[in-house]
């Protein structure tokens, strides 16, 4: 049987923010606080401690929205999801690809055929065996429309799966695909038995720990998968998510112990390495804030009115307001994606010019400015404080902003609608570059929402994706960062942040950039 949540009634979202990641504090007025269970046995030390704590306690800044990996990609719900289900490749703590669920792949010499090896003994929750055939059944389930699953677009060049045998998967392609394994380890492409159904409120997965109940509002608790096939992983027996919206409500529990780990702000993590017990760990990130642009709306449709606003903004100030210094300046691609991205320095937009702005403004037609809107979630201080920082900067061309602040749902149903005018937001990069080109900005990218089109940019990453030669591949992509950034500016790309986590002292728990999940299953007492 699938493990059906016990409680909590969730919204059916078909496409969701990508990667909004629950970095910073929310306001109080947001919160409803709720008193957390002890954190296992706090008192002793040594191997009787590591003995009687058996429960990891994670404070949670958000609710979850749904279980579903392949319609629901926001951080909220990946956090819970990407302990319930397998992939079939991971990202290392270096960001290397590793075999997961596939043990082993061979690609054809036309690059045409991935021929996939399952590891052996890999059982769903319910005890079934996971087959080739459950691993066919998800990517049809992701390619089809029905589904509206945001990986979607990830295998636009999938053409057929076979199976070839219970451990043996084919996967067909229209044309060769350079990211199509890398493409694999995300989340959002987990493996789902043969006749799932709604995922929304259940789960039914084959990873380290099962959903045994949520109760909305308050927590999510997870139950370590006593069959699973890697049994080094998931050190704990339970890991329980308790929902702390408002950030003092957090910083005072991982000071008492109530809880074991907590993302915080750079400010509270400031505050934090001076606490008894607590350890303050860090890692730069693959995310990114943007200024996101719907390119279909007026004055929006011109180019040039977009360029005058990714002149008028200054992104070092952003840098050092909202992230405290603790972020880099970053293209459509992440700089911690080495290789990929291009340097900002390389941006002549990355220094204001509000004289260009201003320029640019009445070549389009707005010599005296006008007045929008921009949408955020006030459920996240750094974007609220993100869109006020902007708000004062486009006075300065003229430019009258009104700060509308969004409940988390609806802010979700403002990025599907493609309706949105002018957004703050956070995105995720990949480790292989097509994700942060072809899926956020490709004209059928899944996470396109910004009805931004342009045959050129298509043509560039297309060509991207079926070049085998990495360093083509990296000329390639250098031209349609190029492109996004200077000459169409379908989103302003605007601070890559540092992650901070909360730990307490007793805890052996090591974040990267390969994501919380990878961690969680390695924490252990020390």
């Amino acid at each position: 049987m699938k493990n059906r949540v016990l409680t909590g009634v969730f919204l059916a979202f078909s496409l969701v923010l990508s990667a909004c990641t629950g970095g910073g504090n929310v306001p109080s007025e947001q919160s409803q606080t709720n008193e957390p269970a002890p954190s296992g046995e706090q008192a002793g030390s040594g191997q009787d401690q590591a003995a009687a704590k058996t429960e990891l306690i994670v404070a949670a800044e958000q609710e979850p929205v749904g279980f579903d990996p392949h319609k629901v990609p926001a951080a909220s719900s990946a956090r819970i999801y990407a302990l319930v289900y397998d992939t079939l490749t991971k990202l290392d703590e270096n960001l290397n690809l590793i075999p997961h669920l596939a043990e082993k792949w061979e690609t054809s010499d036309d690059g045409k055929t991935i021929t996939v090896t399952l590891a052996g003994g890999v059982k769903f929750h319910n005890g079934k065996d996971l087959t080739a055939e459950d691993v066919k059944y998800s990517f049809e389930r992701i390619l089809n429309p029905d589904t509206g699953s945001v990986a979607k677009s990830y295998f636009a060049s999938l053409e057929s799966v076979e199976v070839k045998d219970p451990a043996t998967v084919v996967f067909h392609l229209k044309h060769p695909d350079a990211a199509f394994m890398a493409n694999t380890s995300s989340a959002t492409t987990a493996i789902v038995p043969v006749g799932a159904g709604d995922l929304t409120t259940e789960t039914a997965g084959s990873g380290p720990y099962m959903l045994e109940k949520y109760e909305s509002g308050q927590y999510v608790l997870m139950r370590k998968n006593p069959n699973y096939f890697k049994p080094e992983l998931g050190k704990f027996e339970t890991i329980k998510f308790q929902i702390m919206k408002d950030e003092a409500e957090r910083l005072a529990a991982i000071r008492a112990g109530k809880v074991d780990i907590s993302s915080v702000s750079a400010d509270s993590a400031t505050l934090l390495k001076k606490s008894q017990g607590v350890e303050v760990k860090s890692y730069q990130s693959l995310e990114y804030s943007y200024l996101g642009i719907n390119v279909k709306k007026k004055p929006f449709d011109d180019p040039r009115v977009r360029q005058a606003i990714s002149y008028a903004v200054d992104r070092n100030q952003i840098v050092q307001t909202v992230w405290k210094g603790e972020a880099e300046l970053t293209g459509p691609i992440a700089p911690a994606a080495k290789g990929w991205a291009v340097d900002p320095a390389r941006y002549d937009s990355y220094t204001p010019n509000l004289e260009k702005a201003k320029a640019l403004l009445a070549e389009a037609g707005y010599p005296n400015g006008f007045e929008t809107q921009i949408d955020t979630a006030a459920t996240y201080p750094d974007m609220i404080e993100t869109a006020q920082v902007i708000q004062q900067q486009l006075l300065g061309i003229g430019i009258n902003a009104k700060i509308n602040q969004l409940e988390w749902g609806n802010y979700i149903d403002v990025w599907k609608s493609k309706d949105m005018t002018l957004m703050v937001g956070r995105n995720t990069s990949g480790v292989d570059a097509d994700r942060s080109m072809r899926f956020f900005f490709h004209s059928e990218g899944s996470a396109n929402v910004w009805n931004y089109a342009n045959p050129a940019y298509d043509e560039l990453v297309e060509k991207a994706l079926v070049t085998v030669d990495e360093n083509e591949r990296r000329k390639l992509y250098e031209q349609a960062q190029i492109m996004l950034v200077t000459e169409e500016v379908p989103n302003l790309f605007l601070a890559s942040p540092k992650n901070f986590y909360a730990v307490r002292d007793n805890i052996d728990f090591s974040p990267s950039a390969a994501g919380e999940s990878f961690a969680l299953v390695r924490a252990s007492v020390k």
